[in-house]
């Protein structure tokens, strides 16, 4: 038996008009109000209430709001793949190295080129350059478009020789390296390193070879001094000397970037002339004046306003650093800026692993090569009548700090 049409009482509001309804019931709407009741206090529709900005859509976002998509952890490698990873790591170097030596570099700076015209130019076998070259695009190192291979133009600088400023010291340092590394468990095991790049060992050791590893320092300093010459500022006709400069790139840099500033280089016979050969390449060989001596022996060039230690101590025992601090002191004007500048460690946590790996070469080359830390090297400054100022890192991608003191009176 059918129900006869009446409203449901357990449905109040099926007669209402809704907001989503396309037609609108002018009999509720031309309903009178109730007497005594003011039409203003009446609820407004919901088409009169005040809205904010609507949020817009945005595909990725995973809740409310206008945030960015929230960041999804890379998953762990499992534990084959990661020492995988490490035990293989030599391959990357050796593909590198290869395509250095046979000249791929410098062919594919010349200009872009196929397989065949590198295999032709470089004088190699093409089935041995073919999966060459594909590991140096995988790599990132060389880019092919369609069957051209291209060297990406921020990369020449270090792979080609004599492009903007020559900066293959490091790779043409490297075979020296990698014979160094391949000794370290003898080296562990003896207590004694093999190569020697000390204030004895430059000067007993291979020119060439010397030539090598100061131009490898070369091409990471280039580019540190200049973040140390803009944390670090000198006053305009004041002085500086460089001790164990190296290349002396860090005084041709604060040459360049202060007014009337004179500046000495302070090393060994052998790299002072190592030095006048780069600076001469850069256009930078004026800058600087030429001081030869021993940092462990002899007396620095004084007095001056400002003394720059850069990359020495990590090469040096705790007893050597200290003598360092001493001919500082000594070279220095009271009141005077001391710069230390180099790798240093952090004795409350242990450092990452591109730091930790450079401690291991600092003993490899250096009878008393080590990674000092910040503390220790604090307590040197203290012990020599050194006020520290600030200690600073230099940022990515240099892992290397810097302290700045003053001579106390």
């Amino acid at each position: 038996m059918s129900r006869p049409d009446r409203p449901r009482h357990d449905r109040p509001n099926q007669d209402r008009p809704h907001q989503d309804r396309p037609y609108q019931d002018r009999q509720y709407q031309d309903r009178p109000h109730r007497e005594g009741r003011d039409s203003s206090e009446h609820r407004p529709q919901r088409d009169d209430r005040p809205r904010g900005p609507r949020k817009p859509f945005r595909t990725g976002v995973q809740s409310a709001g206008q945030g960015p998509p929230r960041p999804v952890p890379a998953p762990e490698l499992p534990a084959l793949a990661r020492i995988r990873t490490l035990v293989t790591g030599y391959q990357t170097t050796a593909v590198i190295l290869a395509a250095y030596s046979l000249g791929i570099f410098t062919e594919v700076q010349r200009r872009p080129q196929v397989l065949s015209d590198l295999a032709r130019h470089c004088g190699a076998d093409v089935r041995g350059l073919t999966p060459l070259l594909e590991a140096l695009v995988g790599l990132g190192v060389l880019h092919r478009h369609g069957a051209t291979y291209v060297l990406p133009r921020d990369l020449a600088t270090y792979l080609v020789p004599g492009v903007d400023g020559d900066g293959t010291g490091l790779i043409d340092a490297a075979p020296d390296q990698v014979f160094a590394w391949m000794d370290l468990a003898r080296s562990v095991r003896d207590g004694e390193q093999r190569q020697v790049f000390s204030s004895e060992g430059l000067l007993a050791s291979d020119p060439e070879r010397v030539r090598r590893y100061i131009r490898s320092v070369h091409t990471t300093t280039r580019e540190s001094c200049r973040r140390v010459v803009e944390m670090a500022p000198l006053l305009p006709g004041s002085t500086l000397v460089d001790v164990g400069g190296g290349s002396g790139i860090f005084a041709a840099e604060y040459v360049r970037r202060t007014p009337d500033l004179k500046a000495y280089l302070f090393d060994l016979p052998p790299t002072i002339e190592i030095a006048r050969e780069i600076l001469r390449a850069e256009g930078l060989e004026d800058t600087v004046e030429y001081v030869p001596g021993d940092y462990r022996r002899d007396s620095f060039p004084g007095p001056v306003d400002t003394v720059l230690i850069s990359n020495v101590f990590q090469t040096e025992s705790e007893e050597n650093s200290l003598s360092i601090l001493r001919r500082a002191r000594e070279a220095l004007r009271p009141g005077g800026t001391l710069l230390v500048h180099g790798g240093m460690g952090d004795e409350t946590a242990a450092p990452p692993a591109p730091l930790a790996l450079f401690s291991v070469m600092m003993y490899l080359l250096f009878e008393e090569g080590r990674l000092w830390s910040t503390d220790k090297i604090s307590e040197w400054l203290a012990a020599e009548g050194f006020g520290v100022r600030s200690i600073r890192p230099l940022g990515p991608p240099f892992l290397s700090k810097l302290i700045l003191a003053t001579r106390l009176e």
